[in-house]
């Protein structure tokens, strides 16, 4: 959300946690009565992203399945279609994947960054993610290490070593920095 909210306008933010996002609770949006994401898609195209998006203060939001119990439902290759057809629409899109493989995780590997958000006091998890990244395909130069802001009692107690770089995404705009500073070292992929 951080991202997509210091970008700009013209994003298309995609909670592709299937189970079960909190990107719209945090936004403050009511659930849509009867909405069930790709769950009954099989042609992922244009028009599925539109009739799905929902209106936000940095532009749009999609949730790939907002009915954890239907995620089984999503086809394969469902994700990856909406993100390329979401591409097409903006300027950029920003993915939550909330696992790290199937449906979900799909749209990730076609990223020009992938932010790896870990907390300060879990660096065997952030680890772990990053090698299942690189075994999957992605390229090591496009992932982007976030280490977030532990609590005050993770300091108070010593859990998290003072060297350690934290961003606060919430209060921080230097993520954004990073990403776009990826952006530019690297350049965008070929996606011909």
């Amino acid at each position: 959300m951080a991202v997509a909210r210091d970008a700009g306008h013209d994003t298309c933010l995609i909670d592709a946690d299937l189970a079960g996002g909190s990107i719209r609770q945090a936004l403050g949006l009511p659930q849509q009565p009867g909405a069930v994401g790709l769950a009954a898609v099989q042609d992922v195209d244009a028009s599925v992203l539109m009739h799905g998006l929902r209106r936000t203060a940095f532009g749009s939001l999609f949730e790939l399945c907002p009915r954890p119990e239907l995620a089984w439902l999503v086809r394969d290759g469902a994700g990856r279609d909406l993100a390329r057809a979401a591409m097409r629409a903006s300027a950029l899109v920003v993915v939550d994947a909330g696992r790290p493989t199937g449906p979900s995780f799909e749209p990730v590997l076609d990223a020009d960054v992938i932010v790896l958000v870990s907390h300060a006091t879990r660096e065997d998890a952030a680890d772990a993610a990053r090698h299942r990244l690189i075994r999957a395909g992605a390229d090591e130069r496009r992932i982007l290490d976030c280490v977030t802001a532990p609590s005050i009692v993770d300091r108070a107690i010593g859990r998290v070593r003072r060297d350690v770089a934290i961003i606060d995404v919430e209060r921080d705009d230097r993520l954004m920095l990073m990403v776009e500073g990826r952006l530019a070292a690297l350049g965008p992929r070929d996606r011909t």
